[in-house]
């Protein structure tokens, strides 16, 4: 005699398996089942480059700031260009990788049912 399987202890086994973040239902080797459209990819994208570019702008123009003060400090108002451009670059990594997640976050319900919805 076989025992059946109600939905309910196959949901609690797949979470016991793989804890509260149940594996891609979508094969994933599948193009078709994962494919973006581009006016999709074309709104994250523009969503993450406006977001990225404020923040670095933001961030670099505070961070240069504060080189440039340190470098007068220092006695060496030369060096200020470098230092400024060395603490852009800092603050513009941050920067574009916290535009990217908000972007994301903000886009992914849509991202989600794109690709299982709208194959390319």
């Amino acid at each position: 005699m076989e025992a059946k399987t109600t939905p309910h202890l196959h949901a609690r086994a797949a979470h016991q398996a793989h804890g509260p973040y149940a594996p891609p239902r979508a094969n994933v080797r599948d193009k078709a089942a994962t494919a973006i459209p581009w006016p999709t990819a074309l709104s994250v994208w523009w969503s993450a480059a406006w977001r990225g570019a404020l923040y670095g702008l933001l961030g670099g123009l505070l961070l240069g700031a504060i080189a440039g003060v340190m470098a007068a400090v220092l006695g060496v108002p030369e060096k200020a260009n470098l230092y400024g451009t060395v603490a852009g670059y800092i603050a513009a990594f941050p920067a574009s990788m916290l535009g990217l997640k908000q972007a994301l976050s903000k886009h992914l319900a849509s991202l989600s049912g794109a690709a299982s919805a709208n194959p390319a």
